[in-house]
């Protein structure tokens, strides 16, 4: 197989004489679309010239022999059809002619005379994927074909994955593709191809190898791959493409301080060749301007295969011991130690050259921020300590002479120095002296209760009186009233019963007695009186049910990175006691219940916002106050978040429930299914809290701060 994959290798061996030369470069374009170079030399060639083509990058070179350049540049930009540019090199006796193509396309050289013209073919055109990938027909050259005359190919893509080209012979070809570990095996049932290895390992890509072995009708592929990534297959007219993607380099895995080369690949074959020349040589293929100081001498033999030019150039001056300077597109190249003499002497002369220049004293305006936190920051970047007088170090804004003043009452710098310092200076204060954006930030307490009580309850007592052998006998739930004769009246009509006047409720007279806790909503009276006996029962009944929702809403506006307070509630008086003298002093101290929010927004550069916010609400609990002091009940959040601008975030949220059931009732009896209800009594309580915490900051813009400055409460 040819590789398509390197860049222009030129072997060079040491320089000879010339027997003609190069006069001109023309270039024209047929009706065809064919692209035309013309050659003019001084005589004609004696032999023929030679050449070479790679595909990627697309470069055909062309060699003249015994051929001087006289045309007075190295390269000449054409940019017709698929022709970029050519460029010139010479060594060894001839000038190579090195074109720059858009893509592989075929060319031929002719002779006429002293005339010699290379023709390239209108560039084919390519087939657009759904994928975004390109394909193009194979051509009559072998140099993009793994091997001439056969239906396979393989090309490296631009971002490092291996493309497997295929020629199956129709549209609608079958086809099976799966993976086993490292290996993709495609089996195509009614395909024949060529059967062979092919080791692909110079693409640089993750495919290493290539087996095709017939498989009874058709043809199967196996793909040996090394740190592959996915792969993807699809067809375009009779093309099948099997391209292997990379494993994606993770940003992690990248070492810190790595130099990344970016610069255009080439590859590099030379024996025993003089630097000089090979500098020049990369100067030539970049078109980068390249100055060599006198000193650097010496030659090196070096083989490199498909590297950046700027790595390739970092490891001949590695090798030679040079290091270079880049001023502008000018890369000045020279020894080590001539390099860092040179800019010891620069420091040198600039460091004198402070030290002549004459001091100036201006004014600089601060116009947002502190001019003592101006005048602070510029003295720590130059090494100096808050006292102007201590010039130890030259730093980044002031030089050893310079000085800075504060005037106060006018928020202005006085700044001396030189008129370079100066302007560093200035230039400080025009990037950090801005008007800060500022936050509103608004936060909502919202807190929810809902309770819900019932309590059923009963009394009732059994009451009743006798005479027998002339004794007096009761009976009944107060049994020692009754058993009092002035608290029995009796009915002389009747004197075996009881006057029904004795028999009221207020009498509290019940032998079950399990009433509700509190006042009853509701009840349900029942007395049954016979010649003596009274039977008195009582149901009571009460049901409550209640909501409520308290929505607690500060506002506070502070500008970037720093923190607002904003707080509203009442101070509660409490006794303590102190001692004096031997004697107790009762004083009145005050304790605070506060609504408040306390922010520092932090505006990140997307516009989000992140808070460090504290939100806290204290009340007083009268219910549960202890010698007419209160308890006080927090609830509080701090915490710290990132919130886009104008969207609302709940910081936290409690939810407490509480159920509770109770009965009271008669040993034994309350037990008694059916009657026992009239033995107990029955209560149960649910009750729910529930407290949620929403914060909503919004950056404000020049228009959002004139409404809200003329009161305008901004949404």
């Amino acid at each position: 197989m040819r590789r398509g994959l390197g860049l222009l290798a030129i072997t060079m061996a040491p320089s000879l004489a010339f027997a003609g030369d190069l006069n001109e470069i023309s270039y024209d374009r047929t009706a065809d679309g064919e692209v035309r170079v013309h050659f003019t030399l001084s005589e004609p060639l004696d032999t023929d010239p030679g050449s070479f083509k790679i595909d990627n990058p697309a470069r055909v070179a062309v060699d003249l022999p015994d051929v001087e350049n006289k045309t007075g540049s190295r390269s000449e930009k054409i940019g017709l059809g698929a022709v970029n540019s050519v460029m010139l090199a010479e060594s060894g006796g001839k000038t190579r002619a090195v074109f720059n193509l858009d893509g592989s396309v075929p060319y031929a050289i002719s002779q006429d005379g002293a005339r010699v013209t290379v023709t390239f073919d209108e560039p084919r055109q390519a087939t657009k994927t759904d994928s975004g990938l390109t394909v193009t027909d194979k051509g009559d050259s072998d140099a993009t074909s793994m091997d001439a005359g056969t239906e396979i190919d393989f090309r490296r893509a631009s971002n490092g994955a291996g493309r497997l080209l295929l020629d199956v012979g129709g549209t609608d070809a079958a086809m099976d593709i799966r993976r086993q570990g490292s290996q993709i095996v495609l089996h195509l049932p009614d395909t024949r191809l060529e059967q062979g290895r092919y080791n692909v390992n110079d693409f640089a890509t993750p495919v290493e190898t290539i087996d095709v072995r017939p498989a009874g009708s058709g043809s199967r592929v196996t793909v040996t791959t090394n740190n592959a990534g996915e792969h993807l297959a699809y067809q375009t007219g009779n093309r099948l493409v099997l391209e292997v993607q990379p494993i994606p380099e993770s940003k992690d895995e990248r070492s810190l301080g790595k130099k990344e080369y970016e610069g255009e690949r080439l590859s590099l074959k030379f024996q025993d060749i003089e630097v000089r020349p090979l500098l020049q040589l990369i100067a030539d293929f970049t078109g980068n301007n390249i100055v060599v100081s006198d000193s650097v001498q010496g030659s090196i033999s070096l083989r490199l295969e498909n590297v950046p030019w700027d790595q390739a150039l970092d490891l001949i001056m590695t090798t030679k011991g040079l290091s270079s300077r880049k001023n502008g597109n000018v890369i000045y190249v020279a020894p080590t130690d001539e390099i860092a003499a040179s800019d010891k002497a620069e420091l040198a002369a600039r460091e004198q050259a402070q030290q002549l220049a004459p001091l100036i004293t201006d004014i600089v305006q601060v116009n947002y921020a502190k001019a003592e936190d101006i005048a602070n920051l510029v003295r720590q970047s130059s090494g100096l300590s808050k006292d102007a007088g201590d010039k130890k170090s030259d730093g980044n804004f002031l030089s050893r002479r310079g000085s800075i003043t504060i005037d106060s009452r006018t928020n202005n710098l006085i700044v001396t120095d030189t008129a370079e310092a100066l302007d560093r200076v200035r230039g400080l204060i025009h990037e950090i002296d801005k008007p800060v954006k500022q936050v509103l930030i608004e936060t909502r307490i919202v807190i929810a209760t809902d309770n819900f009580s019932r309590e059923l309850g009963v009394r009732w007592g059994l009451q009743g009186g006798f005479d027998r052998g002339g004794q007096r006998v009761g009976f009944g739930g107060n049994a020692k009233d009754m058993g009092d004769a002035p608290a029995y009246p009796i009915d002389q009509n009747n004197p075996g019963s009881l006057n029904g006047t004795y028999f009221s409720s207020e009498t509290n007279d019940f032998m079950v007695n399990t009433p509700i806790s509190g006042d009853p909503t509701g009840s349900l009276g029942l007395a049954i009186l016979g010649s003596n006996v009274l039977l008195n029962l009582e149901l009571q009944a009460m049901q409550s049910e209640g909501t409520g929702k308290i929505v607690s809403n500060p506002k506070v506006i502070t500008t970037n990175g720093h923190k607002a307070t904003i707080s509203q509630g009442v101070e509660i008086p409490y006794q303590s006691v102190s001692s004096t003298g031997g004697a107790a002093i009762a004083n009145t101290e005050f304790k605070e219940a506060l609504l408040k929010t306390e922010v520092t927004p932090q505006i990140t550069p997307n516009d989000n916002v992140i808070m460090d916010i504290l939100v806290m609400k204290e009340e007083p609990d009268y219910t549960r106050a202890i010698n007419g002091e209160p308890p006080i009940n927090t609830r509080e959040v701090q915490t710290k978040v990132q919130v886009q601008n104008g969207q609302t975030v709940v910081l936290g949220g409690i939810y407490e429930f509480e159920n509770v059931s109770q009965i009271e009732k008669v040993p034994f009896f309350g037990d008694l299914p059916g009657i026992g209800n009239l033995f107990k009594n029955r209560m149960s309580d649910d009750s729910r809290f529930e407290l949620l915490i929403f914060v909503t900051p919004k950056i404000v813009d020049k228009e959002d701060m004139s409404r809200y400055n003329k009161g305008v409460l901004i949404n």
